[in-house]
């Protein structure tokens, strides 16, 4: 008898076993399908991530027609650039007062001749405009203290950070011209004097100097004028914001204070924005 109830207790046992031997391998079943439908997901995610991104960087269409978008471009010009190469350590490379200050002045030099900074604020204010998204901005010249004059295509990516937007300066000072990797497309190149020629018909030169007594609403000044004339902004980079103004239509300021070329920048950017129903 004991060996009776010995027997049907083991019995018990591994009927016990193989139950909890089959619940777990198909939990484990399901944790493995469970994980595999979320690697699938993790794999899906950024997928998504980058349609979301590619949706909120696409432009939406512009209320105009071809004509009136081709006729209503606007130029840029960048006066007194402080981009100067120098020797720094036996290499030659365009400086920075924000970073090379303690190179500058151990030669002697003055660090307000060295501010790229300006530049570079500025032409991110124009590149990252809604005004240039669409297409509006037909070109971008910059001129150099020392007399080069190069020109940039608005739909370049300027470096991020001042020390490779120093570097790219360098590059396009030896090189007189900088190209895509691919397609060899020009992004920026040298040109020759006087930037007037390169300026379409029937334009508009508008200098910006705060020290210009005639003093504007830049909203009002703007509508004022009509869209068949090309309009064309000169704006000082260097520490005193001095430009030329041999070749200038209309000197003026649009405030009483001292404003930064990106200040200006913007400032433009956004009225002909608000103009043209851009958003």
């Amino acid at each position: 008898m004991p060996l009776l109830l010995l027997m049907m207790f083991s019995s018990l046992m591994v009927e016990n076993c193989v139950e909890e031997w089959q619940a777990l391998n198909q939990s484990q079943m399901m944790l493995k399908a469970c994980s595999a439908d979320g690697t699938l997901k993790r794999k899906k995610e950024p997928e998504a991530a980058d349609d979301e991104r590619g949706k909120r960087n696409e432009i939406p269409e512009l209320a105009l027609t071809p004509h009136e978008i081709g006729r209503r471009k606007v130029n840029f010009i960048f006066d007194n650039a402080a981009i100067k190469k120098t020797l720094v350590k036996k290499k030659w490379k365009v400086p920075c007062s924000l970073d090379d200050a303690e190179i500058i002045l151990r030669q002697n030099k003055d660090v307000n001749q060295y501010r790229c900074d300006i530049l570079h604020e500025a032409l991110r204010a124009i590149l990252d405009s809604p005004l240039n998204r669409y297409g509006l901005v037909g070109a971008i010249y910059v001129k150099i203290e020392n007399g080069v004059l190069f020109e940039v295509k608005p739909q370049v990516r300027i470096p991020r950070t001042l020390q490779r937007f120093c570097g790219l300066m360098m590059n396009l000072l030896e090189k007189s011209c900088i190209r895509t990797e691919g397609t060899k497309e020009v992004l920026l190149r040298v040109i020759q004097e006087p930037v007037t020629r390169y300026l379409p018909t029937n334009s508009h030169i508008i200098g910006l100097s705060h020290t210009s007594p005639k003093v504007v609403n830049i909203e009002d000044y703007l509508s004022a004028v009509d869209d068949d004339i090309n309009l064309t902004f000169v704006v000082g980079t260097s520490v005193q914001g001095e430009i030329n103004q041999q070749y200038v239509d209309d000197c003026l300021t649009v405030t009483n204070y001292p404003l930064s070329a990106k200040g200006s920048i913007g400032m433009i950017c956004h009225v002909l924005e608000h103009k043209w129903n851009i958003f």
